[in-house]
């Protein structure tokens, strides 16, 4: 008889009606990040109940997937925007109704800053010198209240939450390649392509993808979740750190970078080349999972 593995009873199947993309995918990984034996090369010596605090972190993680994001972004798939759905009836005696608002900024703007507290973010960048903005809206009650402002060439961008509940906002922006880029959120995916400028993005709980990535400072950071960072040209600093789950960066191979990559239960993969006095800086840390630094 196959023994009971605890591990896996603590990670729930997507529950009946919540469209969760690829929840069992993602169910196996955590698993597997969880249950992951370190190389001997790279691992550290850990307190024993690092791993159960990780399965139950990773729980965190699903619950969040299962029970907020899906159900008000419409369980939109993995690196497309949220596909508008027929209102849901029920729940606080209320209809769950989406909505879509679109606008541009065409006055100048240096930077850009976006703060939200559930959603999701994407960010496009391109040869335009205007900001297209496209904004998901999903609630019971009283609409999200979308903000922005433009405040010594720092275009503010933002949401206030009135009286609704399951509320939730996805944004979707088309920005100049090299605008420099903060996002905040508190749980939610953010997506990242084709800027150039320097990046700050950071989520409480959820996912962060980078990809065609130029700028010359990039830092990355999320509690629950996974990181994954594509570079078309040598950065001068990466910085991407997960509290549970993968780390993922490719560079440009050709270039020598001072990589710092560690784990306290996981596993580490360096394969790209390595200087002490290298400009190029890599630091790539998670506390339970695996980090992989790679040329492409």
């Amino acid at each position: 008889m196959t023994p009971t593995d605890p591990l896996g009873s603590l990670l729930p199947p997507a529950p009946p009606g919540r469209g969760l993309p690829r929840h069992d995918q993602h169910r196996r990984e955590l698993l597997a990040i969880v249950r992951s034996e370190a190389d001997t090369r790279h691992r550290r010596p850990v307190p024993a109940w690092l791993a159960p605090l990780g399965a139950a972190l990773a729980v965190l993680v699903i619950v969040a997937g299962v029970f907020v994001l899906p159900g008000l972004l419409g369980g939109s798939r993995h690196g497309a925007g949220p596909s508008p759905g027929p209102p849901a009836a029920g729940g606080q005696h209320a209809t769950l109704t989406r909505r879509t608002e679109s606008s541009l900024v065409s006055s100048p703007v240096t930077g850009l800053v976006v703060q939200g507290s559930v959603g999701a973010v994407r960010i496009t960048g391109g040869d335009r010198s205007t900001v297209a903005i496209t904004a998901h809206l999903a609630y019971r009650g009283g609409a999200p209240v979308i903000t922005r402002q433009v405040t010594g060439g720092v275009l503010e961008l933002g949401y206030r939450l009135p009286s609704c509940s399951d509320c939730g906002v996805s944004l979707d922006l088309t920005v100049p390649r090299g605008l420099g880029v903060t996002v905040r959120l508190g749980v939610g995916q953010i997506q990242l392509s084709g800027l150039s400028g320097t990046i700050a993005a950071s989520t409480g709980v959820g996912d962060i993808r980078a990809s065609g990535m130029s700028g010359s400072r990039v830092r990355l950071t999320t509690g629950p979740g996974m990181i994954s960072a594509g570079f078309t040209a040598p950065a001068r600093l990466i910085f991407a750190r997960s509290g549970i789950g993968s780390v993922t960066i490719r560079v440009p191979s050709g270039t020598a970078y001072r990589v710092t990559a560690s784990v306290q239960t996981g596993s580490v993969r360096v394969s790209v080349p390595r200087a002490a006095a290298s400009s190029h800086v890599i630091q790539a840390t998670t506390g339970t999972g695996t980090v992989t630094v790679t040329g492409s």
